[in-house]
């Protein structure tokens, strides 16, 4: 009996995509009998979905043609969606001039859920055997062991902060990664309080990394940046000088294309 309304509520969600689908491709509103022959469903099927899925404003019906079209609510999530990844859009021609700066790979990662998700990369061409980010644009990483990820959760303020540390793992991903929440805790109170993130071969032995957060028009951390090097060829000291004044010019930058303006005293 659960497979049962497992597979009813698989079908009906796919019903639906399948009628967005077919509205997208047409590229015009639709009737019922538009919709059933597009899709491959008899239109007494259909209804009931078309019916729900117009109630809940994720369709719309025109009072005169009666037909159907994409409703404000989709519409809605879309644009949020859109607007999340605006940053990424906006600041890539920066990390590019950035990594072309610092001759290193850049990236840019955005909070989802219990995880960092990689959302832009700039890669550099390094010589044959040498150690190379293996990061790709999509790919997930941890929040605990990343430059990134420590910066994007001490941005969190207090219950949500306390709902991401208490589910996320901290497992050793190196023998350098920090394992203790207590001792995590106080690296992301320092994190906020120097205003960038750090990751000492945490993540990757042989690789450090540097983060400084992406600010929106309202202060609110919506993503964070990072240059990664080397640690036989760039220091902690220059990694915390050179590289993070860099940086932090790109971050600003980038900040100030989603509207942020600092306060001035």
């Amino acid at each position: 009996m659960a497979m049962e309304k497992e597979n009813t509520k698989l079908n009906t969600i796919g019903k639906a995509i399948s009628v967005f689908e077919a509205i997208r491709s047409a590229n015009r509103a639709l009737s019922i009998k538009e919709m059933a022959d597009a899709v491959g469903l008899n239109k007494s099927s259909l209804h009931h979905h078309v019916k729900t899925l117009t109630e809940y404003g994720y369709l719309q019906q025109d009072p005169a043609s009666r037909k159907y079209d994409i409703g404000l609510n989709l519409v809605s999530v879309g644009q949020a969606y859109l607007q999340r990844l605006d940053v990424r859009e906006r600041g890539h021609s920066f990390l590019e001039q950035l990594s072309e700066q610092l001759n290193e790979t850049v990236h840019m990662l955005v909070l989802d859920h219990h995880q960092a998700v990689y959302v832009d990369k700039v890669d550099v061409q390094r010589p044959t055997g040498s150690l190379r980010c293996s990061s790709f644009i999509g790919m997930r990483t941890h929040l605990h062991s990343t430059a990134s990820g420590k910066l994007l959760l001490s941005n969190l303020e207090g219950s949500a902060l306390d709902s991401v540390l208490g589910h996320i793992p901290l497992p050793a991903i190196t023998p350098h990664t920090m394992t203790d929440l207590p001792a995590l805790e106080k690296e992301l109170a320092l994190t906020k309080e120097r205003g960038y993130g750090l990751d000492l071969q945490e993540n990757g032995l042989g690789m450090q990394c540097v983060a400084v957060p992406i600010l929106n028009l309202h202060a609110q951390c919506i993503a964070a940046i990072s240059a990664s090097t080397q640690v036989s060829s760039t220091s902690q000291e220059t990694l915390e000088g050179e590289v993070l004044e860099k940086l932090k010019d790109a971050g600003m930058k980038i900040s100030a294309a989603m509207g942020y303006m600092p306060a001035h005293p």
